[in-house]
């Protein structure tokens, strides 16, 4: 018995020791073209368009806030090995300025409808508060500009795989736009009877679905999501909680619920995450989590906040 037992943990070493000697797999050790992508949505697009055909790479690591990551040097060697650099543009990734001297790169946000909007300095509390128009970054949210973004995609991906693929990339297109489709007739359906309009929300990114789905959106803060809201903002938001009867307030995965958890306490409404979808937690990437199925997870909190029939 005890040799068996010596044996087998022998084998084990030798597996182990093996496995030291064998190099990890990079994304510059296939053959297969390789895609770097900045946020999750343009990621999932390519890994259901390209599939084996390409080494599809996050940019980004999952669990982590596009909006404050710094590229490291190891990024700047992936870049470097890349064949297309694909980001999500509209001022949401200020490092990519950083990658000037990459030559194949796509901004995304040139091939979609943005919306731009007031924003007003979150820490004026004066007369002379300071308004200027931004441009919401966070376009993916409307489900016809990801329409959009997966009618680029196709073309690019033909043009970078070869047209020996072509057929292939166009299956894989048309499918996911099908999902895609199917998922806003959905939204269309769910929210088209519900008897509050308002949902309050941490951090604004959710202008795109408010603006297609026909409901408002009030914000902590605009579109950083670690500015810090002016008193007056938050007695403000409380009040419009208190009036309107809402009984949820949101916070996305990536910004502290400290202070809508303060709004929360104030006027006994619960607290949920909304997935704004610029990454996804590294949780809902083990779980295989893609961006139809957390959009239909935001479709079922918006409904219950919404009070939709």
């Amino acid at each position: 018995m005890k040799k068996a037992l010596l044996l087998v943990l022998f084998l084990l070493v030798v597996v182990a020791f093996i496995a030291t000697l064998t190099p990890s797999k990079s994304p510059s050790d296939s053959n297969k073209p390789m895609i770097v992508v900045s946020t999750f949505a343009l990621y999932d697009v390519l890994t259901h368009l390209a599939r084996e055909h390409a080494d599809v790479v996050m940019l980004v690591p999952f669990g982590v806030d596009v909006h404050t990551y710094e590229p490291t040097p190891q990024d700047m060697v992936n870049l470097e090995k890349s064949d297309l650099f694909v980001y999500s543009g509209a001022g949401l990734e200020p490092w990519t300025a950083t990658f000037s001297h990459i030559a194949n790169k796509l901004d995304m946000s040139v091939h979609v409808d943005l919306l731009t909007f007031e924003e007003q300095d979150s820490d004026k509390e004066d007369a002379h508060e300071h308004h200027h128009n931004a441009i919401d970054p966070h376009y993916w949210l409307d489900i016809s500009n990801m329409i959009k973004v997966t009618n680029t995609l196709e073309s690019v991906l033909i043009d970078l795989l070869g047209p020996h693929l072509s057929k292939t990339i166009d299956e894989h297109a048309a499918s996911y736009r099908k999902g895609l489709q199917v998922l806003d007739q959905l939204y269309q359906k769910r929210l088209a009877s519900c008897e509050r309009d308002t949902i309050v929300v941490s951090h604004n990114a959710f202008g795109y679905l408010g603006k297609r789905y026909g409901f408002h959106i009030e914000a902590l803060t605009a579109l950083s999501p670690d500015a810090i809201p002016s008193a007056k903002t938050m007695a403000e938001l409380s009040d419009l909680v208190k009036k309107r009867k809402l009984t949820t307030v949101f916070y996305e995965s990536f910004v502290s619920d400290r202070l809508i958890q303060s709004i929360a306490k104030e006027t006994d409404a619960r607290v949920d995450v909304l997935q704004p979808l610029a990454n996804i937690t590294a949780e809902e990437a083990e779980q295989f989590q893609d961006y139809s199925l957390l959009m239909n997870i935001n479709l079922q909190k918006l409904r219950h906040a919404l009070k939709c029939q």
